[in-house]
């Protein structure tokens, strides 16, 4: 199956947000968190260079994300080769969902019109000396009935 996108981006990566909500003068306003505008910006930088000219893709897709979070420095030096080997995982925050949910709004009408089109998600959190993300768009291609 040969890839539609592929790219990396390197830093912390970003988990999306609450919305944020204020009143003034009697009428109440939501508002999304301006950390959280600029990362999904930088994402939409990005895709925007990896996409060039095509025109965002249609019909179903599936998206890959392996997300790489610091090892935390606090720990022992086996704990944190344990952690850079893949023998433990990051079970803190930031949720995975959170993290994929700013991923796909960066990415919406640039590599696809909206993120209703995908599919199917494949989603990793590791612990890595590099942070980042690395993403892959494919074609959905149907697997037979999965659970």
């Amino acid at each position: 199956m040969t890839a539609l996108l592929t790219f990396s981006m390197s830093g912390l990566p970003r988990g999306q947000g609450r919305p944020r909500a204020t009143a003034r003068g009697g009428f109440a306003s939501v508002y999304k968190d301006p950390k959280d505008r600029r990362y999904e910006a930088s994402v939409a930088r990005v895709v925007q260079k990896a996409m060039g000219d095509r025109p965002p893709y249609q019909g179903a897709l599936t998206l890959s994300l392996r997300f790489r979070l610091p090892i935390p420095k606090s720990e022992t030096k086996g704990i944190r080769a344990a952690m850079a080997a893949g023998q433990i995982a990051p079970t803190k925050k930031p949720d995975l969902s959170n993290l994929q949910k700013a991923i796909e709004d960066g990415m919406n009408k640039i590599a696809f019109d909206d993120d209703a089109q995908i599919v199917r998600a494949v989603t990793l959190k590791i612990y890595a000396e590099q942070p980042g993300v690395d993403v892959v768009l494919h074609r959905y291609a149907p697997q037979g009935a999965e659970a």
